[in-house]
């Protein structure tokens, strides 16, 4: 790949961080905490990954994509990575969370995928663990539970790995094939 590429990631406990370090080896591209860039090292890049966690709906990457977009939208090849607990196949949770986090115009721009992440309990920040305690008891009021929610509840307490570096793939390709297509023109 001859076009220069940035992951950029938000991790706090490391799994969006080993998924922006495997599509980052996978594309040839480079590797940034998004706290650890700035706007003049991301303007020699021609594609720019963003990857962040969910947490409670929120995207732990969104602030420092919102810092960047506005100057990179339409100049540069923009995608994000939303790491959750949630099947990427629940399109509605995650289309929430977008919604949730970025404006119409912030997400003209970007394209977006979803993977799905990890949990161990015993190493959650007191402020994330009291955040799953709080999950845990609504779900479990719940008459009606997901089969995402039956499962929470299920392993609640216990480490939960869906790390899985294929998922990276269709992004992996998204990529090289907008690059073949940017070569070709």
């Amino acid at each position: 790949m001859s076009n220069k590429i940035a992951v950029l990631y938000k991790s706090k406990y490391g799994t969006t961080r080993t998924y922006a370090k495997w599509i980052a080896d996978k594309v040839h591209g480079d590797l940034y905490s998004i706290d650890n860039v700035t706007f003049q090292n991301l303007d020699t890049y021609d594609f720019i990954v963003f990857a962040g966690a969910l947490y409670a709906g929120k995207l732990s990457s969104a602030k420092g994509i919102k810092k960047f977009y506005k100057k990179l939208k339409g100049r540069k090849n923009l995608y994000c990575v939303i790491v959750g607990l949630t099947n990427p196949e629940d399109k509605e949770t995650y289309n929430n969370a977008i919604n949730q986090n970025f404006k119409s115009d912030e997400k003209e721009y970007m394209k977006f995928y979803f993977l799905r992440g990890s949990i161990d309990f015993d190493k959650l920040k007191l402020h994330h663990a009291l955040m799953m305690y709080m999950l845990k008891r609504i779900i479990s009021a719940k008459s009606i539970k997901t089969e995402d929610e039956k499962a929470l509840l299920e392993n609640y307490g216990k480490k939960i790995d869906f790390l899985n570096k294929t998922s990276v793939e269709e992004i992996v390709l998204d990529i090289k094939n907008k690059n073949k297509e940017l070569q070709n023109k």
